[in-house]
């Protein structure tokens, strides 16, 4: 399988004090975004969305696939002496490797920082599996169905601490844009990954009907002064354990 390698040169717009911003609010959120989410009201997804992790592999030029869910909700982010935030949450999970990955995108309010949302992407994975660590996710694609190739947004990863990213995306205004296009109207993610034994996988995301929903509201939120939250839903996301999703396309497509 040959994986498409992220191109660093989509982070032409951040510059050299934009990385140290974008280091200095990765720092800062080490110690601030567990307790917020601890501390938050959420909307959660009533049903798990599809996720597929593809990994290179020596005898399959496909690469060797294994099939997950991922549960979105939506978070209240409430900080002392601010008005409160809204972030979309996602819980990933590819049972047959117990492997875990968690994704939180919200709108940035660090002025200091040229981006116009963050992405934190968290991944945990036993030794077994590409020696137990991510250690590079250079960016986020977007695409309309599993099967489709990626398109990258506009954006820079740095990395926090062991298996853990910060993304943040583009606040120029055309690449704003066409980031929030994307985010609005693709049903897939694409998380490009290097192992620590340098095999590569990609990571496919999907949003399913519910995920569809809390974008989509998330989204309205973020353009409000007041970031209002809608109204939580009660219903709990679905267990992901043994959960059998229909068999998607080989991802052989993203290139």
């Amino acid at each position: 399988m040959r994986v498409k390698r992220f191109d660093p040169e989509v982070a032409r717009p951040f510059s050299g004090t934009a990385r140290l911003a974008l280091w200095r609010l990765a720092w800062l959120m080490i110690g601030v975004w567990p307790c917020v989410l601890v501390a938050s009201t959420s909307t959660r997804a009533e049903d798990p969305g599809p996720a597929v992790l593809i990994n290179e592999h020596p005898y399959n030029t496909r690469g060797q696939r294994h099939d997950g869910s991922v549960c979105w909700r939506m978070d209240r982010i409430q900080t002392a002496g601010q008005p409160d935030e809204i972030a979309v949450h996602g819980d990933v999970a590819i049972p047959e490797l117990r492997m875990k990955m968690t994704m939180d995108i919200r709108r940035n309010t660090d002025r200091s920082l040229p981006a116009s949302h963050v992405v934190e992407m968290t991944f945990e994975l036993p030794r077994s599996v590409g020696g137990g660590e991510v250690s590079n996710a250079p960016g986020i694609m977007m695409k309309f169905a599993e099967p489709a190739k990626g398109e990258p947004l506009m954006a820079m990863s740095v990395k926090i601490t062991k298996g853990r990213f910060l993304v943040g995306l583009s606040n120029v205004a055309h690449e704003r844009a066409r980031n929030l296009r994307f985010l609005e109207e693709r049903a897939w993610f694409d998380i490009p990954m290097v192992y620590a034994d340098q095999r590569r996988g990609i990571l496919a995301i999907g949003k399913g009907l519910r995920g569809e929903q809390i974008f989509r509201a998330a989204m309205i939120a973020w353009e409000q002064p007041d970031n209002a939250l809608p109204e939580p839903d009660a219903m709990p996301c679905s267990s992901s354990a043994g959960l059998a999703f229909p068999h998607h396309a080989s991802l052989s497509a993203v290139r």
